[in-house]
C-alpha cells in the first residue's frame, strides 16, 4: 500500500505574494532533519550576493536550469525584475534535479498518468543575503542552507503544471476537484528510493498545508551522470 500525503482541509487560497511564516515547531523540525545535508556542505563556499551567483554562472560552477519534459520553473524565475530568483544550480545538482524528474516520470508512465503533468520547481540557488532576509521575515530556512551553495532545490508538494496550467491551492479555486495527489505520492516514493541509495536528502516542508514542498539536497558523495 502506497504511503499517502495528507491534504489540508482548510479552503483558504493563499496568494503567491502572501508571507507564509513558519512556526517555531516547524523550524525546529527542519533544523533537525537538515543536519545531515548541512554537514555535507559545511566546508563548501556560499554565494553571498546575487552578483556572486552570476560569477558562479560565468565560471561554469553554476548552470541554468531549463524546463524539460518532466519539470517546469514557476513564473517568478521568468521575471527579470525579481533579481533574488536566479534559475541556477551547481552543475551536478542540476543533473540530480533532471534525474529526479526522469525517475518520477517513469513511475507516472507506469501508472498511465498524463505526460502533460510537470513538476513545479519553486526554489533553486539563493544568496546568503536573500536567505537571511527570508529568515528575518519568519520564513522557513537555515542560515547555512545548501540553497546558498547551489546544492538544494524545492519542488511544490501540492501543485504542478498540467498542459501548461498551474494547478495549486493558491491559484486554482477548484483545486480539490482537479488536483491528483498521486502525482506527489510518486514523487515522494522516488525521493525516498534515492535517499536510500545515498543520492540525496529530502524534507517535506510545511507538511499538510497549502504550501507543502519537497526540499531536496544532493549528497556531496553523489555525482550524477549526463544522459
Amino acid at each position: 500500500m502506497k504511503e499517502k500525503i495528507s491534504l489540508p482541509q482548510a479552503e483558504s487560497f493563499l496568494k503567491l505574494d502572501n508571507p507564509v511564516k513558519a512556526s517555531a515547531e516547524e523550524i525546529k523540525r527542519v533544523e533537525k532533519l537538515s543536519e545531515i545535508e548541512r554537514e555535507w556542505w559545511k566546508n563548501y563556499p556560499a554565494y553571498l550576493t546575487t552578483k556572486d551567483i552570476l560569477k558562479g554562472v560565468e565560471d561554469g560552477t553554476l548552470e541554468k536550469v531549463e524546463p524539460d519534459e518532466n519539470i517546469n520553473l514557476i513564473m517568478r524565475f521568468k521575471n527579470p525584475d525579481l533579481k533574488d530568483w536566479q534559475p541556477y544550480l551547481h552543475k551536478d545538482t542540476a543533473l540530480l534535479l533532471k534525474e529526479v524528474g526522469r525517475k518520477w516520470r517513469g513511475k507516472m508512465t507506469a501508472e498511465n498518468l498524463s505526460k502533460d503533468i510537470l513538476l513545479a520547481v519553486t526554489s533553486l540557488v539563493r544568496s546568503v543575503e536573500y536567505q537571511e532576509n527570508l529568515i528575518k521575515r519568519g520564513k522557513l530556512g537555515m542560515p547555512d542552507s545548501p540553497h546558498t551553495k547551489g546544492q538544494s532545490f524545492d519542488i511544490d508538494g501540492c501543485g504542478y503544471y498540467d498542459n501548461g496550467k498551474a494547478i495549486n491551492p493558491r491559484q486554482s479555486e477548484n483545486y480539490r476537484d482537479i488536483y491528483n495527489p498521486h502525482v506527489h505520492h510518486l514523487l515522494k516514493e522516488t525521493l525516498e528510493e534515492m535517499k536510500k541509495e545515498n543520492c540525496l536528502n529530502y524534507i517535506l516542508e510545511y507538511e499538510n498545508t497549502d504550501n507543502q514542498c519537497f526540499h531536496v539536497t544532493r549528497n556531496l558523495a553523489y555525482q550524477p551522470r549526463e544522459t
